[in-house]
């Protein structure tokens, strides 16, 4: 496995990662990662996307450089002030670490390793009432601690009046008072020494100061010298207590480091991941290995200035060809083929390198469709492995690393061989290809080879579960493509490439001439196949064009059926609505009728026919819009049969009046105006309803009418204006007495269809207008 993560280059992809770790423990964690593979495989990806949800939801973990992680280490447990300040501070920030865990509510996989750190509240707590952050032990701490040092300070304080009072005394003092071998002296000068009793301390470098301790200073010096000694002891005592804290708990705290080396381990996973635009990708899920689009991070130029950082050389800066590839159904192997340069061993590291980190739940650079399927292991032979002091040649290297391919027993593995065939006899070197891509379709293992032998691409092309697949070329340009194609193999190119190179023409003219018949028969066959399938390609995309037209007007026609099915609902709508007004009328105007004639039947009032007639058309005429109507010469005369408008029988005429007819209708005689007759027609007309949106005058005037007339116009209009559309409206109805514009405002506050009602401006009429708004 070694070999195949070093020819893969897996060490330098881990110091890519391990750059984004906070703490020494978690990138040295990051550096030792292995891939998994079989039931372990998904718990590495399980736990970085439970982390990478947590860091989108709460952010990074507060981690922390692992300072007092070493000090655990060691036996002895001689520590100082600072030592123990470093090891509360790594108890603080395991705390500050599980606090953020238990807060964000982490998914199941990472709140099983964050159950593994343990609880240092209390631990903690006890450590900050003792020692501060600047390693200062608290008064807290201690009462006989707290008591010494308030006596130091008194003594101090009385050290230092007296000291005052001293150099006051003895002016001739060369500076102020200071503290020798801790005790409060006075710097006298040689020649006034005799004028200071006290005892001298020291002396300075050029002998010309004395420091001199006055005999009045000697017991509070010694007191204070008492003072301090119970103070460093009491000290002494409370930081043995710490140490012996952090000793008894040195195998938890050993512990907890080693979590917070795992977190910080997969949380540079997740940063890694976001900075280079990776996703998670799964192990194991696909029933079949499709890669989409996939980067190497050596290579991707937007990893250029992190390879710089990391590995000192930024290398590929130019924009790269994504790898793609899918393995084709019931097909386990495919054997690439193509020019030279062309990026074959580039995509077998992609794909490799891309299955080691994903099984190592390291996000991968690659897009949206990559699967992979269950796989045992990944088995590489990438380069030349020839070894001068072994006595290795480069083929012998190969048949001794195919060997311990074929030795293993796995039940699935990635096979990632390059060069197949090479670094022997052609004849032979086929061969062994072929017989060795038998043996491997046999076993269903995934393989991925390259190889420069068309004979071994003709054997593939008759070979069950296998496929070739090439490496493309511009014909145009003489360069690689690097995009990978299934179904056809590619070849090498090599007089092309060595053109580019700049071999002399003359040879190349001479070994185009060496080549073989057979040779040239294969090559013109594949420029044959290359042709057909340009065509079978130009064809392709010419009916995914002609589809994706079809789809379209199919998204539009059945949008616009939708549409219509959305207005047909809509008026038919309206009509239901309409119809429920017009029957609500009909009845209101039926029983303002009856009313009208229970009324007179009380009062003992006769109505004439007249009335009657006038009650009779009320009652049956909704005011519905009628179409506009041709001058007519109709003449009606006695005994012609007539419609009258507002009544639904026809009639015939008894007498002519003038411009005033008298005219039988349902066994009723009534007299109607000459305008209102038209011809009836020769068999019963079928009874319609028609509701028509007409245009409708925008102003009503209702000056001189009584109130119920001026109700029923107002009524009407307004049923019109919303037929037809309109939104704003202008009922005239004058100043007077008011009683019109109590009943406009009693009208328009009823309509379900009045959204506002206000007086305009004086200059348009102001109290005496009433303008109104329409529902749309």
């Amino acid at each position: 496995m070694q070999s195949t993560l070093a020819a893969l280059q897996w060490p330098e992809v881990l110091q890519l990662v391990a750059s984004f770790a906070r703490t020494e423990g978690g990138a040295r964690a990051v550096l030792a990662t292995q891939p998994e593979f079989g039931p372990r495989a998904y718990q590495a990806f399980a736990v970085t996307q439970d982390l990478w949800q947590f860091v989108d939801r709460q952010g990074t973990l507060p981690l922390r450089p692992l300072e007092g992680l070493a000090l655990l280490h060691t036996s002895t447990g001689d520590w100082g002030v600072t030592e123990l300040c470093r090891l509360v501070a790594f108890l603080r920030g395991a705390e500050e670490v599980r606090r953020s865990l238990s807060a964000g509510a982490p998914g199941p996989n990472l709140a099983q390793l964050a159950a593994k750190l343990p609880n240092f509240s209390g631990l903690l707590s006890w450590c900050e009432q003792r020692l501060d952050s600047e390693g200062k032990i608290l008064d807290t701490t201690s009462p006989a601690l707290a008591q010494a040092r308030r006596q130091r300070e008194a003594i101090r304080q009385e050290l230092h009046a007296q000291l005052e009072r001293l150099v006051r005394q003895f002016p001739f003092a060369s500076g102020p008072y200071t503290l020798r071998r801790e005790r409060y002296c006075l710097p006298v000068p040689v020649g006034e020494r005799s004028k200071v009793p006290g005892l001298v301390l020291d002396a300075s470098g050029s002998g010309a100061t004395l420091y001199i301790e006055p005999f009045s200073l000697v017991e509070l010096n010694n007191t204070l010298a008492q003072t301090q000694a119970r103070i460093r002891e009491e000290e002494e005592r409370i930081l043995a207590q710490l140490k012996q804290a952090f000793l008894t708990r040195r195998s938890q705290l050993l512990a907890a480091a080693e979590v917070l080396a795992t977190l910080d381990a997969f949380q540079a996973r997740v940063l890694f991941g976001r900075w280079a635009q990776g996703r998670l990708l799964p192990p194991g899920e696909g029933a079949t290995l499709r890669v989409v689009e996939a980067r190497h991070p050596l290579l991707d130029p937007h990893l250029a200035p992190l390879r710089e950082q990391v590995l000192g050389e930024g290398g590929n800066r130019r924009t790269i060809v994504p790898t793609t590839v899918e393995f084709p159904p019931a097909v386990r192997v495919l054997l690439i083929s193509g020019p030279n340069a062309g990026g074959k061993t580039v995509a077998l590291k992609t794909i490799g390198l891309l299955v080691l980190m994903a099984h190592a739940g390291i996000p991968v650079l690659a897009g949206e469709g990559t699967v992979l399927p269950e796989l045992a292991g990944v088995f590489c032979h990438i380069g030349d492995e020839q070894d001068v002091l072994a006595e290795r040649s480069t083929f012998q290297a190969a048949m001794a690393s195919t060997a311990a391919l074929l030795a293993r027993q796995d039940r699935s593995l990635l096979v990632l061989y390059d060069e197949l065939g090479a670094g022997t006899d052609p004849e032979e070197g086929q061969a062994l290809g072929a017989a060795l891509l038998e043996e491997l379709v046999a076993r269903g293992w995934w393989t991925l080879a390259t190889s420069h032998l068309l004979g071994l691409a003709l054997h593939v092309e008759s070979l069950p579960g296998a496929a070739n697949a090439a490496m493309g070329f511009d014909e145009q340009s003489g360069r690689p493509t690097y995009r990978l194609s299934l179904g056809k193999p590619g070849r090498s190119r090599a007089l092309r490439l060595a053109r580019t190179c700049g071999l002399p023409e003359p040879v190349l003219a001479r070994a185009k001439s060496l080549l073989s018949g057979s040779y040239a028969t294969l090559d013109r066959y594949l420029d044959r196949l290359q042709e057909e399938l340009d065509q079978l390609e130009h064809a392709r995309q010419e009916l995914a064009r002609v589809q994706a037209e079809l789809q379209q007007a199919k998204r539009e026609a059945e949008a616009q059926a939708r549409a219509w099915a959305d207005k047909q609902r809509k008026m038919e709508a309206t009509l239901r609505a309409e119809l429920a007004k017009l029957r609500q009328q009909a009845e209101e105007r039926w029983q303002q009728v009856v009313a009208e004639v229970e009324a007179a039947r009380r009062d003992g009032v006769v109505l004439g026919r007249k009335r009657l007639a006038a009650l009779r058309s009320q009652a049956v005429h909704l005011n519905l819009p009628t179409p506009e109507r041709a001058p007519s010469s109709f003449d009606p005369g006695v005994g012609d049969r007539v419609v009258v408008d507002g009544f639904p029988s026809p009639g015939q005429v008894l007498q002519v009046l003038g411009d005033r007819l008298e005219v039988a209708i349902s066994g009723k005689r009534v007299w109607v105006e000459r305008s209102l007759c038209h011809p009836a027609p020769s068999r019963p007309p079928q009874t319609r309803l028609t509701v028509e949106a007409a245009p409708a005058p925008q102003e009503l005037l209702l000056l001189g009418l009584d109130r119920e007339e001026a109700r029923q116009r107002l009524e009407k209009f307004l049923d019109a204006a919303l037929c037809a559309g309109t939104r704003q409206v202008r009922i005239v109805h004058g100043h007077g007495t008011g009683a019109l514009r109590q009943v406009v405002w009693e009208v328009l506050k009823a309509h379900p269809a009045v959204v506002r009602m206000v007086h305009p401006p004086q200059f348009r009429g102001g109290t005496g207008v009433t303008e109104a708004e329409l529902e749309g």
